[in-house]
C-alpha cells in the first residue's frame, strides 16, 4: 500500500533547505578549523616572545640591582660603624642620609664623592681625606683610614668592572638570552625552530628592541690628607702634604652608573617585536603576504634607582 500524495509531497520539501545548509554548514566547519590552527600559532609566538623578552630583560634589571649594591650598599654596610661613620663629614663614601627600613621603597644611601649628581662625571679629580676647616687628624689614623678606603673601593672597583664585562658581552653583544629563550620555546621535535635551525638564527628582528646602554665608571685620580698633623720632636705642626698621591692606570674606582636617560627608557619599556610565517591553508592562502601576522611584548625594568639613593629595588614587568 503507496503513502498518501500529500505525505509524499512534504518529504520532498525538506531536500531543498538542506541542500542549502549542508554546503554552509561544511564552509563553517572549514573556515573554524582553519582560524583554529592560525590561532594556535599565534598562542604559540606570543607565548615565546613574552618568554624571550622577560628573560632579556631580567639580564638588564639584574645588572642594575648589582650596580645599586656596588655604588651604596656595600660601601655603607662596610664603612657603617668604622672611624668617622657618624656623620661622615668629607662626604668619603656614600652613607644613609636618615634612618630607613629594608621595605622602605627609597634607600637614602648616598653622598661620597660621588655626591648627588645622578649623572656623575668619569673623574672625581683628587680626594681630601679630611676637608679644610675641619680639624686635623693624625697621620697614623689617616694612614689607616686611607688604607681601608683603597682596599674597599679597588675590591668593588674589580666587581663592577667584571660585571660589566660580562653583561656586555653575554647580553649586548648578540642577546643570546633572548635567542636562546626564543629557539627554545618554537623548536620542533626535530630540533629546528621557525625562526631558524640554530639559536643564533632567532630573534633577530626582536633584540632591536633593547637599547645599548652605557656602563659610565668614575674615578679618583689622586688622594691626600688635608689638613695633616704631624708630630717632630714633641711639637705638633699642622699643614697638607706637599703633593697628592696619584693614582696609576684610570685611578681609584668609585662609582658606576648609567645614564638616566637610558634609565628611563628602560622604565617607560621597550617593545619586542617579531613577525611569523602560520604556514598556508588548505586553500592555499598566504597569510604572510595578506595579514603579515606579528606578536609583541613590552617590558620594562622599574622600581630601584642606581644613583643617588640607591636602591637595589629594581624588577622587570612584562606587559600584553
Amino acid at each position: 500500500m503507496s503513502a498518501p500524495a500529500f505525505l509524499s509531497e512534504r518529504r520532498g520539501q525538506l531536500a531543498v533547505p538542506f541542500l542549502l545548509i549542508l554546503p554552509s554548514f561544511i564552509l563553517i566547519t572549514i573556515f573554524l578549523v582553519e582560524i583554529g590552527q592560525i590561532s594556535r600559532e599565534k598562542i604559540r609566538q606570543q607565548f615565546a616572545i613574552d618568554a624571550a623578552a622577560t628573560l632579556e630583560m631580567e639580564s638588564y634589571t639584574d645588572l642594575l640591582n648589582r650596580l645599586a649594591y656596588i655604588n651604596g650598599v656595600f660601601p655603607h654596610r662596610i664603612f657603617r660603624g668604622g672611624p668617622g661613620a657618624a656623620g661622615n663629614p668629607s662626604g668619603l663614601y656614600p652613607t644613609a642620609q636618615r634612618p630607613f627600613r629594608v621595605e622602605d621603597p627609597v634607600w637614602p644611601i648616598s653622598g661620597g664623592v660621588g655626591g648627588t649628581n645622578p649623572d656623575p662625571p668619569a673623574n672625581f679629580g683628587i680626594l681630601h681625606m679630611h676637608l679644610p676647616g675641619e680639624g686635623g687628624v693624625a697621620i697614623e689614623a689617616a694612614e689607616k683610614a686611607a688604607f681601608d678606603y683603597f682596599s674597599v673601593y679597588n675590591w668593588l672597583g674589580d666587581v663592577a668592572t667584571a660585571q660589566k664585562i660580562v653583561f656586555e658581552k653575554t647580553t649586548l653583544k648578540n642577546h643570546d638570552l633572548l635567542r636562546k629563550g626564543l629557539w627554545m620555546n618554537l623548536r620542533t621535535s626535530g630540533g629546528g625552530a621557525p625562526c631558524g635551525e640554530t639559536a643564533a638564527d632567532c630573534g633577530g628582528e626582536a633584540t632591536k628592541a633593547f637599547g645599548n646602554i652605557d656602563i659610565r665608571m668614575s674615578y679618583l685620580q689622586g688622594f691626600k690628607h688635608c689638613p695633616v698633623i704631624v708630630t717632630i720632636n714633641g711639637k705638633n705642626y699642622v699643614g697638607e702634604l706637599a703633593e697628592p698621591f696619584n693614582f696609576s692606570g684610570a685611578g681609584l674606582f668609585q662609582l658606576a652608573t648609567v645614564p638616566q636617560h637610558q634609565l628611563k627608557a628602560m622604565e617607560d619599556g621597550w617593545v619586542a617585536k617579531t613577525h611569523f610565517d602560520p604556514g598556508p591553508n588548505h586553500f592555499a592562502h598566504n597569510f604572510v603576504e595578506a595579514m603579515n601576522p606579528y606578536v609583541r611584548a613590552r617590558v620594562t625594568t622599574k622600581g630601584g634607582s642606581v644613583w643617588p639613593d640607591t636602591t637595589p629595588k629594581y624588577y622587570t614587568r612584562l606587559y600584553p
